[in-house]
């Protein structure tokens, strides 16, 4: 399979995981609500990063 992976876009989304993961931490100590999703989204979105990564450099 030739998928092309562009560098920028993998360590936007691997940046965009990490702030998620971030966010629902700091989140956790000021609210009981919501920290689910954000922390749900930021596993997908550094995973994703990542196996984006993986694949610009396996080409």
């Amino acid at each position: 399979m030739n998928f092309k992976v562009n560098l920028y876009t993998a360590i936007i989304v691997l940046i965009v995981g990490l702030y998620d993961l971030s966010y629902a931490f700091n989140r956790r100590q000021n609210h009981s609500r919501g920290n689910k999703a954000f922390m749900i989204l930021g596993v997908i979105f550094t995973v994703a990063g990542i196996a984006l990564l993986v694949m610009h450099w396996m080409k």
